[in-house]
């Protein structure tokens, strides 16, 4: 099915290369991976299908990664470092406010969504399994930003009530996920209206003054 990306400013940079365009046999290995992951899941996945899907021989893929989990934490690395690099490319301002700076993450993480879903879907995917809980050693600091940093500025400056920053990734990716998937499933458009109403409804939810769970 044809991905549709409507509405997008025409002047925006393009996204971040999928890394099934990575070059070299590395990148094949990293392509099918990502690929064979997406469709049978890390545990539904061999190596050896891997190998076979990138098109290089069983003993090559040992000269690349130590084993699966090793294939899998790289591929993890190299896709949130593609993901934070898509967010900065999209004119990301670390001097702006919170308010513009989650906007700009917000419709970066969209837009690259739509046109990369794969790459997203394997992020998600990794997060909620095992591997992530394994070992934090393919989530540096820096992968992080700039939603982190978005989160602590909003905290300081008593925007945001003093939640987990959990709770509001969970928001974030939560609602982005559900968005897109209908959009790529023909469901409501993903539009520059869309976008920007979507928006204003997670600031809303992100700014509210209190939480009380004993009202309402």
């Amino acid at each position: 099915m044809m991905v549709r990306v409507t509405g997008m400013n025409v002047h925006s940079k393009p996204p971040t290369r999928p890394i099934e365009d990575t070059q070299g046999k590395r990148g094949d290995i990293l392509g099918a991976g990502l690929r064979l992951f997406d469709e049978q899941g890390f545990h539904g996945t061999s190596m050896s299908e891997i190998a076979e899907a990138a098109g290089v021989g069983a003993g090559t893929i040992y000269r690349y990664f130590d084993g699966k989990e090793d294939l899998v934490d790289q591929l993890y690395a190299e896709a949130r470092a593609a993901a934070h690099e898509s967010i900065m490319e999209m004119g990301f301002d670390e001097d702006a406010s919170v308010r513009d700076r989650l906007r700009t993450t917000w419709r970066a993480v969209i837009r690259n969504y739509m046109e990369c879903p794969r790459l997203y879907r394997f992020i998600l995917q990794y997060e909620s399994s095992a591997y992530l809980r394994r070992a934090q050693r393919a989530q540096p600091e820096d992968l992080r930003s700039p939603f982190q940093e978005i989160y602590r500025d909003g905290v300081e400056q008593g925007l945001f009530p003093a939640l987990p920053q959990s709770v509001y990734g969970s928001f974030f990716i939560g609602t982005v996920t559900h968005l897109v998937q209908e959009h790529l499933n023909d469901g409501p458009e993903l539009d520059e209206e869309l976008i920007d109403q979507s928006f204003e409804m997670l600031w809303a939810a992100y700014t509210k003054a209190s939480v009380d769970p004993g009202t309402g």
